[in-house]
């Protein structure tokens, strides 16, 4: 396969300007700086405050990619206020809740918010197709990642009276929901769900040490990337020039296109990610 080099950033007339300004901005910020223009059609981003916000019945919304009521994979963030409670639903196909800040009170089958388990920022939860849960937020609120394959409607449930026995976690039916406390995640790097290299959709948690590169490289589909912590500096080209770069912080949303040559990496803190996708896919690896 015949790779093609994205083209050079637009150099300006004055060239001595251009020249000492670039100069300037490599100083003030190595790598990650905003004022650099990266190819949006190999890798797009949104920063936090770029999101754009419309109220819904259960919050406000923000869509990243794709529509939960359309084929195909879907992710965006609810940001829902204090003491806002859902009635139990089901959704025909999984979908995956990553709480970005405050705490999600998380249930299965009967409503009773005694019956709750607390999910603190990091933390994740798999709401297994059709199975039938609810979930709120106290006084702190909650700002959620959610991703999945669509159509994936909510469906209002009536469930049994019928309700998991046992306290903590317990209360929570693993054929209904699977939840992940951030607590309780490994330190590294790890999969939460699927497999890249098989068809469906894959989630992975990535961690990386501070001072980090990936080498330029391309994927054959799409992927989503949400930034969960530190800040991951952003290239697309085949350069792999640390200064080419933006800086997306935490609560970042960065789309990798089908095809499109990138590369990424970390200044002097560590990063975190969650990255989605659909497979099978693969990373390929391309000489600067």
């Amino acid at each position: 396969m015949t790779i093609r080099k994205r083209g050079a950033l637009p150099v300006c007339a004055a060239t001595v300007v251009v020249t000492l300004a670039a100069a300037c901005l490599s100083t003030q910020h190595p790598y990650g700086a905003q004022a650099v223009a990266i190819d949006r059609g190999s890798r797009d981003y949104t920063l936090p405050d770029q999101m754009q916000w419309r109220d819904t019945e259960n919050g406000k919304t923000s869509n990243l990619y794709g529509d939960p009521s359309k084929p195909g994979l879907y992710a965006y963030i609810l940001k829902r206020g204090p003491n806002v409670w859902s009635k139990p639903y089901f959704h025909d196909n999984d979908r995956f809740v990553t709480v970005l800040e405050g705490t999600l009170w998380v249930g299965t089958g009967k409503f009773d918010q005694q019956r709750t388990v607390p999910l603190e920022a990091g933390s994740f939860v798999r709401d297994v197709a059709r199975g039938i849960h609810f979930e709120g937020t106290k006084d702190d609120g909650a700002t959620l990642y959610v991703v999945g394959i669509g159509p994936s409607p909510s469906h209002p449930a009536e469930p049994s009276t019928n309700t998991t026995s046992g306290s903590g976690a317990d209360v929570i039916d693993p054929a209904v929901r699977q939840i992940q406390r951030i607590e309780d995640m490994p330190k590294e790097s790890f999969v939460l769900y699927g497999d890249s290299s098989k068809p469906g959709l894959y989630l992975q948690y990535q961690r990386r040490a501070p001072n980090n590169w990936s080498r330029p490289h391309y994927h054959p589909i799409d992927r989503v990337v949400m930034v969960l912590g530190g800040t991951m500096s952003i290239g697309a080209d085949a350069s792999g020039d640390k200064t080419r770069t933006v800086a997306v912080p935490k609560g970042g949303f960065i789309r990798d296109i089908a095809q499109g040559v990138h590369y990424d990496g970390t200044g002097n803190d560590p990063m975190w990610i969650q990255i989605a996708g659909v497979g099978p896919t693969a990373t390929t690896n391309v000489d600067p």
